[in-house]
């Protein structure tokens, strides 16, 4: 029933508390057979601060949750299953010894053997198809050593490049993640790669000789925003020199990015996610298909106008970016992921035309695709509104689907889960239909008028899925009416919807998301009095412009966000080359122009109450986005409270330490209950 809980009626209402009981599927992998499944479950233990990984094993067929075999023992953190060619061995990655090493487990018996002891650690298990090698990332630098990284009084940083942090990652440092091979008997390990870039990501050629890998060698900018696709022999070199070129050679594909490179089963043409080179921000991603040899570039998905990728996000299960193309056995298709209209399904591209056809999909998100040697199973991790994730089996055509696990079905059914109501409005100006969702109250009375929170999502070309979000569910339970949309600039409803946010922040979107409040409060049930909004990043600045446009709200939260577009242009990790792209006009020669269109330049009208939620170490909208705002209104008498969170990045919404999302939650609750 639409509004209605989940659950029984006897379901509690939320309590932020709760959101450390959720766990989570990070990572799964499909057995060579296909009868096996292994995963990745992640938990909190808020008592250390710190979280908690376990490998498990499932069989098809599974009923319960009991089903799964404990293959780990999850004290710290395992990860990235990865099984051999032949199906007897797992290799994953473990914290257990304090740094992130590869581990390989014979699943005929025996304990977990430690093959590598690299001094930066390893990442990003990729086995040779024949078994006695596997490739990993470990990062490299020239002369900054832990020590003096880690000096308690700190570490004088000379900086040369123009991106010389990166959210998440911190400082560089000139440390770059390169491939290092490791023999898988011996643990002998030799580095590939070389040079001042990083590897983001590579695969085997299906004879073991070569390895296909995307970087940027090009310019400073060391983000997957920019890079190009490479080729080297999997033979590392017998007396290598790091001031040597490693040989790689460059596969010319004419595209801005490279993502995820995929060979054929018969090694002849390499896949890989880019954009082209004169896409606007926005633009959809294509899958590309490049014939080694020849050279030959085809587009796979350019009549499909969605963009491949997760793209949907939440606030307890976000795996975006971490699905893997998968070649049919046969070479005659490509499967992967996409959102269209808030839900993500699978999708398979023709290797013959531009020809794309849905595999499997739903009122739900679907991540972390793989698929068995034959192609003739699919494992995938899936969650919906009512659900964060679980993990299922279909066959290669999208039938015979089996759920694997119900790894939350204890904790959710104490809880009052709301399931949202879809509208769906023509925009002002006519072009666009926008998708609109109302989370009704716990125990809602159509009778009676409840306050509203408005939440908007950040990207701005992220977009709100089928997921399950924590907050609104929260706020839903404390009675209150939460409202999300899907406003222009959203992925998954077209590249002329993607794009049409361009320069226009705070123009159309905002238009949009007010057309939305409007039409929810004419539905009835809404105290229009008591209007709260919230977002974090683009979805934080939208906050900040909005109090700066109109007084409806009676009281804001804004996280992470972005207050003066100049600025942000200097100080973020990636503003020197994106906001100029986004805003599709050049900051030097346009200030006035940026200031007109940052919030900051309203403060003279904002009286709302804004809470500023700031995690310390977030590059990408950094601190002082907040800080800036925060004065300006605190100077003039506007209530305003500022929480800051030590340590933590961009995306603590979701990846925050235990302790940060739980706090956080109890603060911006705190926050609106004092005003709403």
């Amino acid at each position: 029933m639409t509004g209605a809980t989940r659950h029984n009626a006897d379901a509690r209402a939320i309590v932020p508390d709760d959101i450390l009981r959720i766990s989570t599927i990070d990572d799964a992998r499909i057995s060579p057979d296909g009868s096996l499944v292994a995963y990745v479950v992640r938990r909190s233990v808020l008592e250390e601060n710190r979280y908690a990984s376990t490998i498990y094993l499932v069989a098809a067929g599974a009923t319960q949750q009991h089903d799964s075999r404990k293959l780990t023992a999850g004290v710290g953190r395992d990860t990235a299953p990865r099984w051999s060619p032949d199906g007897r061995r797992l290799a994953f990655i473990s914290d257990r010894t304090g740094v992130n090493q590869l581990y390989i487990l014979d699943l005929q018996g025996g304990e977990a053997r430690q093959v590598t002891v690299l001094e930066r650690g390893a990442s990003n298990p990729v086995w040779s198809p024949e078994g006695s090698r596997i490739a990993v990332l470990s990062s490299t630098g020239n002369g900054v050593d832990d020590e003096q990284r880690s000096r308690p009084e700190g570490y004088i940083r000379h900086i040369k490049r123009l991106q010389y942090r990166f959210d998440e990652t911190g400082y560089i440092d000139d440390r770059f993640n390169h491939i290092w091979i490791v023999d898988v008997e011996t643990g002998d390990v030799s580095r590939l790669t070389w040079g001042d870039h990083p590897v983001q990501s590579l695969a085997w050629s299906p004879d073991s000789q070569r390895i296909a890998f995307a970087a940027n060698r090009v310019d400073s900018i060391a983000s997957g925003l920019h890079s190009q696709l490479y080729l080297i022999p999997a033979q590392p070199p017998a007396q290598p020199d790091f001031d040597a070129d490693d040989a790689a050679e460059v596969i010319p594909v004419a595209t801005m990015s490279v993502t995820g490179p995929a060979w054929s089963p018969d090694g002849s043409t390499i896949a890989f996610i880019g954009q082209p080179e004169d896409a606007r921000a926005g633009a959809n991603n294509e899958i590309y298909a490049v014939a080694h040899g020849s050279g030959d570039v085809k587009i796979l998905t350019g009549g499909f106008d969605r963009s491949p990728g997760v793209g949907s996000f939440s606030d307890v299960w976000s795996p975006r970016d971490s699905t893997p193309l998968c070649w049919r056995a046969d070479g005659s298709g490509i499967l992967f992921v996409a959102s269209d209209r808030g839900k993500v399904g699978i999708y398979e591209a023709s290797t013959y035309g531009e020809s794309v056809s849905q595999i499997a999909g739903g009122d739900r998100s679907i991540s972390l695709v793989s698929q068995s040697a034959d192609g003739g199973r699919l494992a995938f991790v899936a969650g919906s509104f009512a659900n964060p994730c679980d993990l299922y089996l279909c066959a290669a055509d999208g039938s015979d689907e089996q759920r694997l696990t119900w790894i939350n079905d204890e904790v959710l059914g104490e809880l009052a889960i709301q399931q949202p109501e879809l509208s769906t409005f023509e925009s002002h100006d006519g072009g666009f239909q926008v998708d609109s969702w109302l989370i009704r109250p716990h125990r809602f009375d159509p009778d009676q008028k409840y306050p509203l929170v408005q939440t908007i999502h950040g990207g701005p070309h992220s977009i709100f899925g089928h997921t399950f979000f924590f907050d609104m569910q929260l706020w839903a339970s404390q009675g209150w009416n939460v409202l999300f949309i899907n406003p222009r600039g959203s992925q998954g409803y077209g590249e002329a919807f993607a794009t049409a946010a361009i320069g226009d922040w705070g123009g159309g979107d905002w238009i949009e998301q007010e057309k939305a409040l409007d039409l929810a409060i004419d539905k009835g049930g809404v105290d229009a009095g008591r209007l709260g909004v919230t977002g974090l990043s683009y979805g934080g600045f939208m906050t900040n412009w909005i109090v700066g446009q109109t007084d409806r709200y009676r009281v804001g939260v804004t996280e992470n966000s972005i207050s003066n577009l100049v600025s942000f242009f200097t100080i973020s990790d990636i503003g020197s080359y994106w906001l100029e792209r986004e805003m599709e006009r050049e900051v030097w020669g346009n200030l006035d122009w940026y200031i007109e269109r940052s919030p900051i330049a309203y403060v003279p009208n904002m009286t709302t109450p804004l809470l500023f939620l700031q995690a310390e170490t977030d590059w990408r909208c950094p601190v002082e986005e907040g800080e800036q705002l925060y004065t300006a209104l605190m100077s003039r008498g506007v209530p305003c409270e500022m929480v800051r969170f030590p340590g933590q990045s961009h995306g603590q919404l979701s990846v925050g330490k235990p302790e940060t999302r739980l706090v956080r939650r109890q603060v911006t609750l705190d926050w609106f209950m004092r005003y709403l």
